[in-house]
């Protein structure tokens, strides 16, 4: 994919995109948005033009605050980009390298100090566990630290759950220690580093790392589901997200950081494709994640991507690089019931590229319905419903498939997919669920 993703940088000035629909963007998101609940920002862009831009719900319910375009977020977890992208520049100012292991900075963290290389952290390869978990929100998550050294010590439990480069196991503690690193290198605060050598240059005014505390020009706010009812978000503790999580911005600013990112005005061209190229594990296989930013292929296209879930805010972030085609949604609800930007985003793209997507017909998609028994011990179940797949893994829940080929689908909201193999079992199908350098293989059952 890297070869694929640095032909696109060429031609990305030359391809055009199909006819934007934007009234089946309002459709669906007025499907999915009241008018009276937590709020949604939509918002796209080709090039120098935005062909979308609006908002929906209200900013604030108990004010009975519309949500405006201008509205901030804490983008959660999409702030693993801009640390990801830090790093980069560092190693580009030849202050570190990304085969520096983790002990050089950080001694005795881990027990694998001395083998988890900064690569690894950035690829969330490390096997680090992470201690962000549904404890910690509801527990520690609120304490207060004076500085990043004192979060990573206080939390520090090394649980080493495989060797560096193994697997990709996404975890927070990974970016906590990046943004660490990165205060180490420059001599500066992690929030003084971004504000200098990211916001600052490319003119993200309305961009934050803000302090405990900090009111923040336009933020919505955030909400939750607690036992069926939306209530205010818990409060958290920003500084223990320093790294992972923890911006705060506007999707115009977001836009601002990718034209940034096209133009090299944060790394070099060479070391964006880097980061935007799966990365590749010990065996030889590619995973669906670089540095900092997930890539795969949906509608024949090549995209880069994140999402940010943190307590009240929900954000996604989808870019195709050979179109140059940018979609963003923002919401103040941090509950996939609610609001599922992951959704949104997909939904989005799929009106962009519905000219991309393969027409498979009721009775191909009929050989694919049945319920699958896998060879790792656990069931799917895939059914339709008129020209739409489903498939269930496990009793969760349903998740759409959108076909890539006529035998290969994608999962709505999830880096996934589901090939269908024909065979010579008795109900002539197999299956194979894969997520980048993990695959599943079963048989259809009578």
């Amino acid at each position: 994919m890297k070869n694929l993703i640095s032909f696109f940088f060429i031609l990305s000035s030359t391809i055009s995109l199909a006819q934007f629909n934007s009234a089946q963007i309002d459709s669906i998101i007025s499907n999915t948005v009241k008018a009276n609940g937590p709020g949604v920002i939509i918002y796209v862009k080709q090039k120098d033009k935005v062909l979308y831009e609006k908002a929906f719900g209200k900013a604030s319910m108990e004010l009975d605050v519309n949500m405006k375009t201008k509205n901030a977020f804490n983008i959660g977890s999409i702030s693993k980009e801009f640390t990801a992208m830090s790093i980069l520049q560092l190693k580009e100012k030849g202050k570190l390298s990304l085969e520096d292991n983790l002990n050089m900075y950080f001694p005795n963290f881990s027990k694998n100090g001395d083998k988890i290389k900064i690569r690894h952290l950035l690829s969330h390869t490390s096997g680090l566990k992470s201690h962000t978990d549904t404890i910690w929100a509801n527990t520690d998550g609120r304490k207060y630290f004076e500085s990043m050294e004192n979060v990573l010590n206080y939390f520090k439990k090394d649980v080493v759950k495989f060797e560096p480069g193994e697997k990709h196991d996404y975890s927070n503690v990974n970016f906590n220690l990046l943004a660490f690193i990165i205060e180490k290198v420059s001599g500066m605060s992690y929030s003084e580093y971004i504000e200098e050598n990211i916001f600052k240059p490319l003119g993200m005014a309305n961009s934050y790392i803000p302090n405990e505390g900090q009111a923040i020009p336009n933020l919505s706010t955030g909400y939750e589901l607690k036992n069926d009812k939306i209530v205010y978000a818990r409060y958290h503790s920003l500084n223990q997200t320093r790294g992972s999580s923890s911006i705060h911005t506007t999707v115009q600013d977001l836009a601002k950081w990718y034209e940034g990112l096209m133009n090299s005005k944060v790394v070099s061209r060479e070391t964006l494709v880097k980061a935007w190229s799966p990365y590749t594990l010990n065996n030889g296989i590619e995973e669906v994640y670089g540095y900092g930013f997930y890539s795969d292929m949906k509608f024949g296209k090549t995209s880069i991507y994140h999402n940010g879930f943190i307590f009240g805010y929900s954000t996604s972030d989808m870019y195709f690089p050979e179109d140059d085609l940018l979609i963003l949604v923002a919401s103040n609800i941090s509950d996939i019931n609610v609001i599922n930007t992951n959704d949104l985003v997909f939904s989005i793209a799929a009106n962009a590229y519905k000219n991309n997507t393969p027409k498979v017909t009721a009775q191909t998609l009929d050989t694919y319905v049945g319920n699958y028994k896998m060879k790792a011990g656990f069931k799917a179940k895939v059914f339709r419903e008129d020209l739409q797949l489903f498939i269930i893994v496990s009793d969760g829940k349903a998740d759409a498939l959108f076909p890539e080929t006529e035998t290969v689908f994608r999962v709505k909201d999830f880096p996934a997919k589901a090939e269908f193999v024909p065979s010579q079992n008795e109900n002539g199908m197999n299956i194979i669920l894969s997520r980048g350098a993990q695959h599943f293989e079963g048989t259809k059952e009578k």
